[in-house]
């Protein structure tokens, strides 16, 4: 398809601080943003966690901001193609430069309501630098398209281990967020709420997880109960002072059942996920991803394969594992079918999230996890299907399309402005 000149502006993390800059899927949309510019005659920028914009209000009109940026000027390579190798030299000991693959211009302040659209790819930062930036972004939603909605990323109740509701309640994990008690509450008090809501939900599990709202690192994740790395009960799930501990040192908490199929089976001694047919359908974790809220499909019309992991023997997190290809399934399909209308109503473009597999006939997966926005996955779903940038140019495609609706609703909402005036 052709592609009109555009000036977008990429929130993004510094590539260099990346453990696999590889597969950085702001970083590889910045690179394929920048090949349409250079045939188009268009602008690409971007913007690091330390750039605050600043907000001049300006009457009853739209208020101006503006941040700090820079234009990108050139790519000396590919980003997949060019720290492909780092992974393994950084597991073998060998010191490896992370430095960028692009050449950018000094910062220069960029007026957003000047710009086509600006997509949001952050996930470190300060959180209150990260909360001044959605705020700003949502001031100026009216001038600019933001590929995020910003309302979705300030609120708790859209989380991304919070599922919300409009989803059928068997695929969903039985779960409780400590962000739902009154904002006044006390970490001793959200405590309470907790084990209350564990006697009531969760007095059959002998395992729980408890994930922290703002983080996604493994660190983040908390086992009460029996804990399936060390094979031994380490706390008590209802242990008030406990939870009251870890409230007051990790903030709000999502408190889930855990789903013991996501690891490898222990009957399996030696198990690798290499050798396991990609159809097996009962363990493991399966990464989605939905592009206006539909499954990408390739030319042919057959949805591409998804990731699939298993947490390492150490770790609770899939994100830990080695992901390997494998075929959504039909009862996935129809599940994917029925969520993407809830992720376009919610203003998750571009979006995913993961399904955990069982060998319950009826809950044959659970879901997780949402991510509410732009989603990290993009480059290793496209590796996977043979081409590490597939999934990217659908996703440029969709902020093409949603530029000319924004374009389009602000020519129809200017005449009646003017009338008004």
């Amino acid at each position: 398809m052709g592609h009109a000149a555009q000036r977008l502006l990429f929130f993004i993390d510094p590539v260099e601080g990346s453990s696999y800059p590889a597969t950085e899927t702001g970083y590889a949309m910045v690179y394929r943003a920048f090949v349409r510019a250079e045939a188009t005659g268009g602008e690409v920028y971007v913007a690091y966690p330390d750039a605050v914009p600043v907000v001049t209000l300006r009457g009853s009109r739209t208020p101006l901001v503006r941040v700090d940026a820079h234009r990108v000027s050139s790519f000396a390579d590919p980003p997949y193609a060019h720290y492909r190798g780092y992974r393994a030299a950084q597991s073998a000991g060998v010191p490896v430069d992370v430095g960028r693959c692009h050449e950018e211009a000094p910062a220069t302040s960029l007026v957003l309501n000047d710009l086509d659209a600006v997509i949001w790819r952050q996930e470190r930062g300060e959180p209150a630098q990260r909360g001044a930036q959605l705020r700003a972004l949502r001031a100026v939603e009216s001038d600019t398209l933001i590929y995020l909605a910003p309302r979705l990323a300030l609120d708790p109740r859209f989380a991304s281990k919070v599922i919300p509701d409009g989803v059928e309640r068997r695929f969903r994990p039985r779960s409780f967020c400590t962000s739902w008690c009154p904002a006044e509450a006390t970490a001793r008090e959200r405590a309470v709420a907790t084990v209350q809501f564990l006697h009531e939900s969760l007095q059959d599990s002998s395992t729980v997880i408890a994930k922290t709202v703002a983080g996604d690192e493994d660190d983040d994740v908390h086992v009460f109960g029996y804990n399936p790395i060390t094979r031994r009960r380490e706390c008590k799930i209802d242990d008030l002072s406990a939870w009251t501990a870890l409230i007051q040192r990790c903030g709000d908490l999502v408190v889930q059942e855990y789903v013991p199929s996501v690891r490898a089976p222990d009957h399996e001694p030696g198990f690798s996920l290499s050798r396991v047919p990609h159809q097996r359908r009962d363990f493991g974790e399966v990464r989605f991803l939905l592009i206006d809220g539909q499954v990408p499909r390739d030319e042919a019309g057959f949805p591409y394969l998804v990731a699939r992991s298993v947490p390492t023997e150490e770790s609770m997190s899939a994100d830990s594992g080695v992901s390997y290809p494998t075929s959504l399934s039909a009862a996935e399909l129809s599940f994917l079918s029925t969520l993407g209308p809830l992720y376009r109503r919610w203003g998750i473009h571009f979006g995913g999230g993961d399904l955990i597999r069982t060998g319950d006939v009826e809950r044959p997966f659970v879901f997780t996890d949402a991510a509410r926005s732009v989603c990290g996955h993009a480059v290793v779903m496209g590796a996977l299907n043979g081409e590490p940038y597939v999934i990217v140019d659908q996703v440029l495609d969709s902020v093409g399309r949603l530029i000319e609706v924004h374009r389009n609703e602000r020519a129809e909402q200017e005449p009646l402005s003017e009338a008004g005036e």
